[in-house]
């Protein structure tokens, strides 16, 4: 097999590991396939990542960033400007352009205790961006509670996978369901 350089062989590494993680999980998955798809030997794979678990925190640490950098690119500066809708569709959007991502975060976390931790902690940091999102925007003049930008992240992470599942609903249907949840949640809670 070809041995990458240093930080070439990372990134071909990554993107391998991505595909096989979403395609297969993360338990199913296996390092040989990883390196085969990435065309590099499982020990370069070994050196920079440590292990599969090692590899799979860095794909969905990775993925977790840009996802964070597109919503907060997304979202205007201008914090009396409504901030949600545009956060929640970009985060949608993201979703939608990076479908092997989506597969990944809408996939059971892995059974090995540790790394089902880092499924969680990634997962919690994906809802607080959202929910910094929310507790940013004013309704009716008063932030919103914390259990209710709790509930409104839980909600888009569901609506995400129940999206995944029906690819034929328009994005903008989706954001629309989620505003009309959170219009409703402001009302009632």
């Amino acid at each position: 097999m070809k041995q990458p350089d240093s930080e070439g062989g990372r990134p071909r590494i990554l993107n391998s590991a991505l595909t096989v993680f979403a395609e297969r999980g993360y338990d199913a998955a296996s390092i040989a396939e990883i390196g085969q798809r990435a065309g590099v030997a499982k020990s370069v794979m070994y050196h920079h990542f440590g292990s599969k678990a090692g590899l799979y925190e860095a794909v969905v640490e990775k993925q977790t960033d840009e996802l964070v950098e597109a919503v907060a690119a997304a979202v205007p500066d201008d914090p009396t400007a409504p901030r949600l809708r545009a956060g929640v569709d970009a985060y949608f959007q993201f979703l939608k352009s990076h479908p092997t991502v989506w597969r990944l975060f809408v996939r059971d976390p892995p059974v090995e205790p540790e790394l089902a931790d880092v499924h969680r902690r990634l997962q919690d940091q994906r809802a607080l961006v959202l929910s910094s999102l929310l507790t940013q925007e004013r309704h009716r003049g008063r932030a919103a509670k914390p259990l209710f930008a709790d509930l409104l992240t839980t909600a888009i992470r569901a609506y995400a996978s129940w999206w995944y599942e029906h690819p034929r609903v328009s994005r903008t249907s989706v954001v629309n369901a989620v505003m009309a949840f959170s219009e409703a949640g402001v009302r009632h809670l």
